[in-house]
């Protein structure tokens, strides 16, 4: 994860927030446990519907479900953006094809392009 949902409290879209001077989110696919014990709650099966991960008293992000029957994604702020408005472009950002936001899954998709470009430039099969 990207934002304050990390062991650090400081994920990559919190970090380029500082140089980039623009608000940012972070969004991920899996959990990542910050405290190693901390888990989330599901949120219901519905569409829009969230839980948050609240850590010592404070909230880092949110469970949240982008359709119905699918895994929730999760959501944190970066910086100089609300945890609700983070959430609400996330599920603006969310078609159909997926349960995670468009920019989320392109990014993923490249990340496999070029990992498998990685592989072949050091012949692994």
């Amino acid at each position: 994860m990207g934002g304050v949902l990390h062991p650090r409290h400081m994920g990559i879209a919190t970090h380029a927030s500082f140089f980039l001077d623009r608000p940012t989110i972070g969004i991920a696919k899996s959990y990542f446990r910050v405290d190693h014990k901390t888990v989330y709650v599901d949120p219901d099966n519905v569409s829009g519907s969230f839980t948050d991960i609240v850590i010592d008293g404070e909230t880092y992000g949110r469970a949240l479900r982008t359709h119905k029957d699918v895994r929730p994604i999760f959501v944190s702020v970066g910086n100089h953006v609300s945890l609700d408005t983070a959430c609400d472009l996330a599920l603006k950002l969310t078609d159909r094809e997926s349960h995670v936001p468009i920019p989320t899954r392109l990014a993923d998709l490249e990340t496999h392009v070029a990992r498998e470009a990685e592989l072949k430039a050091r012949g692994v099969e």
